[in-house]
């Protein structure tokens, strides 16, 4: 019986094989978004069209690192039954789930955030903290004698 050597880059291989798998069964999907900033705000636009208010959720971490976008765009079940022969259907329909890195040196109001949706275009608004050093703190040291 032959024995093969070892080749740690085999395994690398077989990963990307799986993702490559992992991948093909789920379809990739994102609405396009920017990321700007204001002298009172950071903002974020994110295209959206089709989607309803209430089938969006929005998530900031508590770091203030990320902003996490996700919802559902959901095909009208009447005019999907209608159709006799598709031809061509490039429209996703389903959920979604958009993670955006936010500025390191950035802190929010959490308690200003605010969100809209008009027009197919999601805003959200991250108001600045006002005179705040981004978590620099000075402590004060006091005499024990």
């Amino acid at each position: 019986m032959a024995s093969r050597r070892f080749d740690p880059f085999d395994l690398f291989s077989l990963l990307e094989q799986d993702f490559s798998r992992i991948s093909e069964m789920r379809p990739r999907f994102q609405f396009a978004a920017d990321v700007y900033e204001t002298d009172e705000a950071l903002i974020v636009r994110m295209e959206c069209p089709g989607v309803r208010s209430e089938r969006l959720g929005i998530t900031l971490s508590a770091d203030d690192r990320t902003l996490t976008i996700s919802g559902e765009r959901i095909e009208d079940a009447e005019e999907r039954s209608d159709r006799t022969r598709c031809y061509q259907l490039e429209i996703f329909y389903g959920t979604f789930e958009r993670t955006i890195s936010l500025p390191a040196e950035s802190r929010f109001d959490r308690e200003q955030i605010k969100a809209s949706c008009k027009e197919g275009v999601l805003i959200v608004t991250l108001p600045h903290l006002e005179n705040e050093e981004h978590g620099k703190r000075i402590i004060p040291v006091t005499n024990e004698d």
